[in-house]
């Protein structure tokens, strides 16, 4: 595997501590957040809620296989942050959306930003 490893710190900052203005996606175990690298290179980051002791082998999980798979048609996992805040996986980001996005629009994104603002979503915003 051939990733970047990011402090933690560094993308706080750049994303105000992961507000919710950067948010492009939710789920049911992660927030995504988009962030513009100190190289000027837009990336995804996936926020898993760590909290919960499952999503942590999920994370592992993740960065061991999607990690190593490289297929034109899926986006890189480019690198990750480990911190007992929280840890974050990098992904190329998609200027034109998800496929979600292509197949259902991006309204429930929206919704969900909603929710989370209101508090009715689970997950550390940290």
């Amino acid at each position: 595997m051939n990733m970047a490893l990011h402090v933690y710190e560094d993308i706080m900052r750049m994303t105000e501590n992961l507000s919710e203005k950067y948010i492009i996606g939710c789920g049911a175990s992660s927030t995504v957040y988009k962030c513009v690298l100190k190289n000027c290179k837009p990336v995804a980051i996936k926020k898993l809620y760590s909290h919960y002791p499952q999503y942590l082998k999920e994370f592992e999980t993740e960065l061991e296989t999607v990690g190593s798979i490289k297929h034109r048609n899926l986006v890189s996992l480019q690198g990750y942050s480990l911190s007992p805040y929280g840890n974050l996986l990098f992904y190329d980001y998609m200027e034109n959306g998800s496929l979600w996005d292509l197949l259902h629009g991006r309204d429930e994104i929206y919704a969900n930003k909603t929710l989370l603002s209101q508090g009715y979503m689970g997950g550390d915003l940290r």
